[in-house]
C-alpha cells in the first residue's frame, strides 16, 4: 500500500497558479457567451510539482483537444501529491487539474 501525503502548502499552490496562468492563458479568452464550455480533469506526474502540474493540465487539454476544443483556462487550482516511497520512482509527485475548454 502506497502512502500518499497531500501538499498544502502557500508556496506551492501560488507556484502551480502561477505556472498554470502562465501555461493555459487568459481565462477573458475563454468568455465567448455564444460557445459551450465542457469541463475536462488530468492527471500527470513528474519529479517536481511545477512537472506534475504541466503534466496533469496537457493531460486535459489533449482530452479537450479530441473534441476539438481548443481555447483552455484552468479551473480552480491544481492538487498536488507527493508520495516518498512510490516502488517505482522513490519519490514523485502527481497532480489532478481540471480545465475549462470551447471551440
Amino acid at each position: 500500500m502506497r502512502a500518499m501525503k497531500v501538499r498544502t502548502t502557500g508556496q506551492l499552490a501560488v507556484t502551480g497558479v502561477t505556472l498554470t496562468v502562465l501555461l493555459v492563458g487568459s481565462p477573458l479568452a475563454v468568455a465567448d457567451a455564444g460557445a459551450q464550455a465542457k469541463l475536462f480533469t488530468g492527471g500527470g506526474r513528474g519529479p517536481t510539482a511545477a512537472v506534475a502540474i504541466e503534466s496533469a493540465i496537457g493531460d486535459a487539454e489533449a482530452s479537450a483537444g479530441a473534441e476539438q476544443l481548443y481555447t483552455c483556462a484552468l479551473v480552480g487550482e491544481p492538487l498536488v501529491f507527493e508520495s516518498f516511497n512510490d516502488p517505482n520512482f522513490g519519490h514523485v509527485f502527481r497532480a489532478e487539474a481540471t480545465v475549462s475548454c470551447t471551440p
